[in-house]
């Protein structure tokens, strides 16, 4: 009696071993996806370089005496910098920020965007450094009036770049999900 019981109870845990395993699996994929803030896109020598730029004033405008004309190459170069992080190429990564929308579908849902650090980006001011511009596929639930608000992105990253007629980007990234900033 007591041999049937054993033999019952070992393929038991046989048979939940994989589901065990499974959700230990599902588990560790989820802790995969590495948040990443803007500047992680740098390059350690474009880091430096935005990090040391002066303070931008946005009165006045771009005219002759603003620090974008001045002749400073060191702005210039980060500022159209397409430089990247190769290892974060094929990286599921997570990402906040907001929505440039580039294409949309026939009942006006945004499909594909430029995700930029900063709400305006690409519209009202200059774009930023291609390397700080990310293009989206893949979009699913935006509509166009959801570009007020920042957003997570998550999915895979990789370093195609994307040319528009708005911006440049350095990086790419097919959404798996898209969630509220909060």
């Amino acid at each position: 009696m007591l041999k049937p019981l054993l033999i019952g109870l070992s393929l038991t845990l046989v048979a939940m071993t994989p589901v065990v395993a499974t959700a230990a699996d599902t588990k560790a994929a989820a802790t995969d996806v590495r948040t990443l803030e803007w500047m992680d896109l740098l390059p350690d020598d474009d880091r430096e370089k935005m990090e040391n730029l002066p303070q931008v004033r946005h009165e006045g405008g771009e005219g002759a005496g603003s620090v974008i004309n001045q002749g400073n190459s060191q702005f210039g170069d980060v500022m159209q910098s397409a430089k990247v992080r190769g290892e974060l190429n094929g990286k599921k990564v997570r990402l906040p920020g907001f929505v440039v929308p580039i294409e949309y579908d026939a009942e006006q849902n945004i499909t594909s965007f430029f995700l930029v650090p900063y709400f305006g980006a690409c519209i009202h001011v200059p774009p930023p450094p291609p390397n700080q511009i990310v293009f989206v596929t893949n979009a699913k639930g935006l509509k166009a009036d959801m570009i007020y608000n920042p957003f997570w992105i998550e999915g895979v990253l990789t370093t195609d770049k994307m040319s528009h007629d708005l911006a440049n980007s350095a990086y790419s990234l097919k959404a798996s999900a898209i969630t509220p900033y909060e």
